[in-house]
């Protein structure tokens, strides 16, 4: 029975550490490593939708990271940046008003936003705020972007989750062939950012800023 104890107490700091991992969304790899070239893929994605959340909406992307790995689900941050654009508040206000309703519908109530201000189709995914979330990353992809609503849809019928929609985009390229060339294995993310010079999330970040802001 101590045996068994002493095992235990032996594999606590283990269980510990990988909890603190997983809780906090932290990435062991954050650059490209030609030996191991998917490895980073993971962050390249994660990175660089925060860096398109931030430029988009004006936020420091230190304070995404950090609501991210405070537990912060991402299609949330998507919609409370979003509202506090349209609506004209501070974050801060929005949060509060989703804190007491709990429900996006009520928030948008709460808020009194006109028709011109929030259309039917918003409004309509105001109960699944994971598709409202990606309805709201394709009109910034088309407002920044020289890319169609059409197209975009054609790309995530494809399979496109949210982040890679975002990376293919930003990349030189067709983004349905770069897409079809990682997910048959062809390719990494890691590679094909390599191939244009991006290794880290500085260069992401400053080729983001070029396109979004045509500098």
């Amino acid at each position: 029975m101590k045996k068994i104890l002493f095992l235990l107490l032996l594999l606590i700091p283990t269980i510990s550490v990988a909890e603190s991992t997983i809780n906090c969304h932290c990435f062991q790899d954050r650059s490209y490593n030609q030996r191991k070239s998917a490895a980073a893929d993971p962050y390249f994605l994660a990175t660089t939708q925060n860096s398109f959340l931030s430029l988009a909406y004006k936020v420091d992307k230190r304070n995404i990271v950090k609501a991210k790995m405070a537990g912060e689900n991402g299609a949330q941050l998507w919609i409370l940046f979003d509202l506090a654009q349209r609506s004209k508040k501070s974050i801060t206000q929005v949060k509060k008003i989703y804190a007491e309703t709990n429900r996006w519908p009520d928030t948008f109530k709460k808020l009194k936003l006109s028709a011109l201000q929030l259309d039917k189709r918003y409004r309509q995914l105001g109960s699944n705020p994971e598709q409202l979330a990606n309805h709201i990353v394709d009109l910034q992809l088309g407002n920044f972007f020289e890319v169609t609503l059409a197209d975009i849809g054609n790309w995530r019928n494809q399979g496109m989750n949210r982040k890679e929609l975002i990376l293919a985009i930003l990349l030189d390229g067709n983004p349905a062939t770069i897409y079809h060339q990682v997910a048959s294995g062809m390719k990494t993310w890691g590679e094909l950012l390599s191939d244009q010079g991006l290794v880290d999330s500085d260069t992401i970040n400053k080729k983001l800023k070029q396109h979004m802001f045509q500098l």
